[in-house]
């Protein structure tokens, strides 16, 4: 995962990206539980990418990669350290209007 750069940070400044923070182990090695990613808002993804989305069942973003594309257009989404946090296992697919955007950098926090 690439860090900011100053133009990433006057993206953010003037409203083009959003920061979120990473709770929980669920992205580990790529991210860790304090860190801070930039998310760009989207309306077309790609497995692989990594996303924010809200949890379907819980009132709270989550950070997931999309694997695959199931049946009926929803988007599969998996830890890449799948025995922390739920995914697209436990709750099945999300519908790409719930996606809030992917995820382009990592912000560097001292």
């Amino acid at each position: 995962m690439r860090e900011a750069s100053w133009f990433d940070i006057f993206l953010l400044k003037i409203g083009l990206r959003q920061r979120v923070r990473v709770a929980g182990d669920s992205m580990l090695p790529i991210l860790k539980n304090g860190d801070e990613v930039l998310v760009k808002p989207g309306k077309s993804y790609q497995p692989g990418e990594i996303v924010v989305t809200r949890h379907p069942y819980k009132n709270i973003k989550i950070i997931k990669r999309i694997t695959e594309f199931s049946t009926g257009g929803k988007l599969f989404l998996r830890g890449d350290n799948p025995a922390e946090g739920s995914d697209s296992r436990t709750f099945g697919g999300v519908e790409e209007k719930d996606i809030l955007g992917r995820v382009v950098c990592l912000i560097k926090t001292q």
